[in-house]
């Protein structure tokens, strides 16, 4: 049993291991290209545009779910209103660039273009939601343009506001110098990025394994549509897993039986809808917020699950994870998987020494 879940373990690990690093080198652009500026400018006023723009933009960023709470709370204190904060952590924790190629090839191409459209629909609905049935409150801090505005530019790279400028000085402070701005996007993709995930992608791998041998092929077939589709929401919602963990959970699920929809329903919901965030979301943000919040993102999923097992199901097909049989086909990714060792064990081991320093 034990060489079993072993051999099962690795094969995983095996299948993700080249994607996974393609991610972290997308992540590294996204981090590099995307500034925290630029998101605030387009996330804040009123309207529906800034919902349109958040649910699009949260869909390429490389956050997982406890990221981008972080990044969120910060976009509505610089001034972004609620509607586009809730479209923007609906869209960004479903799907991301680092998660792309690895559900491409464990999910199958259809599957992986509908988690980034009911991304970007989760967000416009989440936030038509929060915007109709939210208690209307302005920003804390409204920031029409920073344009101008010194103190807001320096801060964005910990620069002192307080410093002399010269008359005529070109004033580009919006950013770190370039060789900056690539150390720092570097460090986030390849070693901050990859040791936030470390535990969450071990666990995910490993339930995924777990899941393979303990439930028999065609297991879940049998459970009544709504009943599969009730348990994907009641056990998604309070379940913390991120858009790259989830993958191999959600193919262990399909091929145990349960629908595709069901199975999607169940990773859009676990990476955004987490206890810990909604905790976050009711203090900040008010439970009537959060509730619609929570709404747009479950009826949504439910959306689209339906759309994949009824309209779609014949151009669903799931690769899946390669069965214990053929794990040696796979040894043409050891190349890949070593390297990817190195950066979770560093990143993991840099997580722990900076939340225990006398550890």
């Amino acid at each position: 049993m034990i060489h079993d879940f072993l051999h099962r373990f690795l094969d995983i690990w095996l299948d993700m291991a080249p994607w996974l690093l393609v991610g972290f080198a997308l992540a590294f652009l996204c981090s590099y290209l995307l500034s925290e500026r630029w998101l605030r400018r387009h996330l804040g006023g009123p309207g529906w545009l800034p919902i349109l723009k958040a649910s699009l933009v949260g869909l390429p960023l490389p956050i997982c779910s406890c990221g981008v709470l972080v990044v969120g709370l910060a976009l509505r204190k610089s001034g972004a209103r609620k509607a586009p904060v809730c479209a923007f952590l609906a869209s960004a924790p479903q799907a991301g660039t680092d998660a792309l190629l690895p559900s491409w090839a464990i999910l199958g191409p259809a599957l992986t273009v509908l988690r980034f459209v009911g991304a970007f629909a989760a967000g416009v609905v989440s936030g038509a939601l929060v915007r109709w049935f939210g208690v209307a409150q302005p920003p804390p801090h409204e920031t029409p343009d920073l344009a101008d505005d010194c103190s807001g530019l320096c801060a964005c790279h910990h620069h002192d506001p307080d410093h002399p400028h010269r008359d005529g000085e070109a004033h580009h402070h919006e950013f770190a110098d370039r060789r900056t701005r690539l150390r720092d996007a570097a460090r986030y993709a390849f070693v901050h990025l990859p040791g936030e995930l470390a535990g969450f992608l071990l666990a995910g791998v490993a339930v995924a394994a777990a899941l393979g041998m303990a439930i028999p092929e065609d297991a879940l077939s049998g459970l009544p549509l709504p009943v599969a589709y009730a348990l994907a929401v009641l056990v998604g919602i309070p379940t913390y897993a991120c858009s790259l963990a989830i993958i191999p959970v959600a193919a262990g699920l399909i091929a145990g039986g349960l629908s595709p929809g069901a199975a999607f329903v169940f990773m859009a919901c676990a990476p955004t809808t987490h206890v810990a965030a909604l905790l976050v979301l009711g203090r900040a943000f008010g439970w009537r917020a959060t509730a619609a919040f929570v709404l747009g993102v479950a009826l949504t999923a439910i959306a689209i699950g339906l759309l994949i097992d009824f309209p779609l199901a014949g151009l669903i097909h799931v690769p899946g994870l390669t069965a214990p049989d053929h794990a040696h086909s796979h040894a043409a990714a050891l190349w890949a998987l070593i390297p990817l060792a190195a950066l979770l064990l560093n990143g993991a081991l840099r997580a722990h020494r900076h939340h225990h320093p006398h550890a």
